[in-house]
């Protein structure tokens, strides 16, 4: 029986040092396939979440341009990690900041909070299952979570900012993460 588990172990050595996938169900047979365009992309569920993201913060700060951008695009399709993540997949994540007055007078939780209801109150987001936490060197800020399934999560973060003036102003900003969706762009020719 010792023999017969040393060689077993052998062939799937081997195995995994081509490059084959040896876990059931894990071969390329189960990612897309070129000419795939079924499922939710990564820019579908972007473009589903920032529009309600926008209107959520807005109230916070009436008048305050934000500031918005795509922070990155991680590759997290493939089958296994044997043979590492591909482009099939992508999980992007994406800013919308609010740096200005609050007309109110409002601390940073009051500010997160307002957005969290916000959005949860148009119907298609949960208050996310995340325990709300404390920036990393933000003591008196906060960070709450908000899912809209089948798309993505938004982390709301709120921190008083200091300007070179020495004036401080409430921040406010939102981080988009879109859940592992499927790549358009994938093996496209």
């Amino acid at each position: 029986m010792g023999t017969i588990r040393k060689i077993s172990c052998s062939v799937l050595v081997a195995a995994a040092l081509s490059g084959c996938s040896v876990l059931p169900g894990s071969g390329s047979e189960s990612g897309p396939k070129k000419g795939d365009e079924s499922g939710l992309t990564y820019q579908d569920a972007l473009e589903a979440m920032l529009p309600g993201v926008r209107d959520a913060m807005k109230p916070a700060m009436p008048g305050v341009e934000p500031q918005e951008g795509l922070r990155s695009n991680a590759d997290c399709g493939g089958p296994d990690l044997l043979d590492g993540k591909d482009a099939s997949k992508v999980k992007s994540t994406f800013d919308v900041d609010l740096t200005g007055v609050a007309p109110d007078g409002r601390s940073p939780e009051e500010l997160a909070s307002g957005v969290v209801s916000r959005l949860v109150s148009q119907g298609e987001w949960k208050a996310g299952q995340r325990q709300d936490t404390t920036p990393v060197s933000k003591p008196d800020g906060v960070i709450k979570y908000v899912d809209k399934p089948g798309a993505g999560s938004v982390m709301v973060i709120a921190y008083p900012f200091k300007t070179t003036s020495g004036a401080v102003i409430p921040k406010l900003s939102a981080v988009i993460v879109t859940d592992c969706l499927r790549n358009p762009k994938y093996m496209k020719e």
